[in-house]
């Protein structure tokens, strides 16, 4: 019989001593043992870089799409009213029909026996007043028509925009739009210094435990407003619960007040409970406990345990937090001019290539500040199969992925290591993946108060205009063109995933690692400057569009000072929106 090979392990340098004593033949009695050493496999290709780039993709997304919910809940209730009042008018035209054609079979047999001229003069009357009555009725034959109709009958958009206005109301808070804030040159220039000083002093100072402080109670709130507190609201109104939903009765303005009359420590909390709080409800406070909770957990075991993120709760957490966060800052931050918007990518193109490419040649060792941060002082100097064994060594110390990006572990690798992903490449793209989606929403609200359907296009590609001349014979291009034929958000939203996918690549060709703002900001800025040239709208964009302008006043109330250039403003936009919807048609 062949000779068996022994199962290859692995174990530990106490493990490892208890051995070489066998071998040596310490413990008396035992048979000769034989060694044989394999090394441990790797995976070949790393499953994490092409989750991360998947995950940063679908944040930037859901984020930047999220921020207009507001405008697109206005226009899906615009749109249910409108197709709600022409079934409606058809159901009422049906009826007029059916009670025309029964009148009319009633009268016609007296009036076909008579001869005389008044007689015919009647019945040509009333039949003619019965063809019209029926041809308008019958010319109602789909909520499409009934809305075309409408249109027709009332050109002047005034009644429209008082309609829509109304709905906003229902739908919208004005007090929704009070916490947020535009975005403005000076901000974006401020923003960055911010960031550089920031950056500065985690790097000399070393102070990575109270960012952590910071990010696990910081983004606790976002993930209570953003997931848990709607989450819990849906549930308890899908299981018919009102209680949880109701104000709570002993934190009022009027118990406050009346408990601060009467004076002692009871009546001095209560007021400054509803000074600080506001009116809550029960599913505040379970919102406010669980996500809370989650943050001191993940906070507990940031603190307690070395290398956190092997543990599958940590980095899901921190992701989790990542995205909720995101989704709060570009909701709470919009830009309303490319003006803008190009000041703060270009800014920060720079500021990410200095960073990751120029500081290596400034500092004591040769270190990039940028990865030095985002690892938490820079990688163990210890070898990685040593700090497997002795984790709690000084030298295996560092190298945690700092809790202000993304990161998934490495997988099926002994070795560890993470991909990341900042979190500042995710919410700089997308504010302008966020003006992008507002501008497609607020397009497409002004087209429905005009009386169109609400369909998105621009003539920024050729194939956009329709016909079988302008259609094109390349595929890829026909592709590129039907995307780009929704809107501004869909093409900008594909150039940020591909300018992810060239910093990945980067990565992994040049073994360093990379600004992902380097390729991200041409790509997003790009398509959105070449979009708008081709279209004819970069003025607008550059100095910012009519129709956000409008669709801002008229979602939540602004104040304008009436004057005839905003009248003009006003019906220029309302103008785009008609056109915009001629070209829909076209299309």
């Amino acid at each position: 019989a062949g000779d068996v090979p022994p199962p290859a392990v692995f174990i530990t340098m106490q493990e490892s001593s208890e051995l070489l004593d066998m071998v040596r033949g310490v413990q008396a009695g035992g048979d000769p043992i034989v060694l044989s050493i394999y090394e441990r496999s790797r995976p070949k290709y790393n499953a994490s870089a092409v989750l991360i780039w998947a995950f940063g993709v679908f944040v930037a997304w859901i984020a930047s799409y999220h921020s207009s919910v507001d405008i697109r809940r206005v226009n899906k209730a615009i749109v249910v009213q409108r197709e709600l009042n022409a079934r409606n008018d058809q159901e009422g035209g049906e009826g007029r029909q059916r009670r025309g054609g029964q009148q009319q079979s009633r009268t016609a047999r007296p009036r076909s026996r008579s001869n005389s001229p008044s007689s015919n003069g009647d019945n040509a009357h009333g039949s003619g007043s019965s063809a019209l009555e029926m041809s308008s009725n019958a010319s109602i034959t789909s909520p499409e028509q009934a809305s075309e109709r409408t249109i027709y009958q009332a050109p002047d958009s005034s009644s429209n925009v008082a309609a829509a206005a109304a709905i906003a109301t229902q739908h919208v808070s004005p007090a929704s739009n009070e916490e947020s804030l535009e975005l403005t040159a000076a901000h974006a220039l401020g923003f960055i210094v911010m960031a550089s000083t920031s950056l500065l002093v985690l790097f000399y100072f070393k102070i990575y435990p109270i960012v952590k402080v910071m990010y696990a109670f910081g983004c606790s709130g976002a993930f209570a407003q953003i997931i848990v507190h709607p989450g819990m609201t849906k549930l308890c109104r899908k299981l018919k619960w009102e209680r949880p939903l109701q104000y709570m009765n002993w934190l009022s303005e009027e118990s406050a007040t009346r408990e601060a009359l009467r004076g002692g420590c009871k009546g001095k909390c209560l007021n400054c409970l509803w000074s600080f709080f506001g009116p809550i409800t029960p599913i505040d406070v379970c919102a406010m406990i669980l996500s809370y909770g989650v943050g001191a957990i993940w906070l507990w075991v940031a603190f307690t345990i070395p290398h956190p993120d092997t543990i599958v709760f940590y980095w899901v957490i921190q992701d989790l937090f990542g995205l909720c966060m995101c989704m709060l800052f570009l909701e709470t931050i919009k830009l309303n001019a490319i003006k803008v918007a190009a000041v703060l990518l270009t800014v920060a193109f720079f500021y990410d290539i200095f960073f990751v490419f120029v500081t290596p040649l400034l500092t004591k060792h040769g270190e990039s500040i940028m990865v030095n941060v985002a690892t938490s002082g820079g990688p163990p100097k210890a070898d990685p199969s040593w700090c497997e064994k002795y984790p709690y060594s000084a030298d295996c110390k560092g190298g945690d992925p700092l809790p202000m990006l993304f990161a998934i572990p490495r997988l099926f690798d002994y070795q560890g290591g993470c991909s990341m992903l900042g979190l500042g490449d995710i919410v700089l793209p997308g504010l302008l993946l966020s003006f992008a989606s507002r501008y497609d929403e607020s397009k497409r609200l002004m087209g429905l108060i005009s009386g169109g359907s609400g369909r998105v296009a621009n003539n920024a590609c050729l194939d956009a205009g329709g016909g079988a001349r302008n259609k094109s014979s390349n595929p890829l291009r026909r592709l590129c063109c039907c995307c780009c034929q929704n809107g501004y958000f869909g093409p900008v939203m594909v150039g940020y995933a591909i300018g992810l996918m060239m910093a990945n690549m980067a990565v992994y060709i040049m073994e360093m690692g990379q600004p992902a703002l380097l390729y991200l900001v041409p790509c997003c800025l790009g398509t959105m400057v070449y979009m708008g040239w081709r279209a004819g709208e970069l003025q607008d964009l550059w100095e910012g569009p009519r129709v956000i302008r409008a669709a801002d006043a008229l979602m939540y109330g602004e104040q304008r000072v009436e004057s005839a250039d905003e009248g003009d403003q006003e019906r220029c936009a309302l103008e785009d929106g008609m056109e915009n919807e001629e070209e829909a048609e076209l299309t």
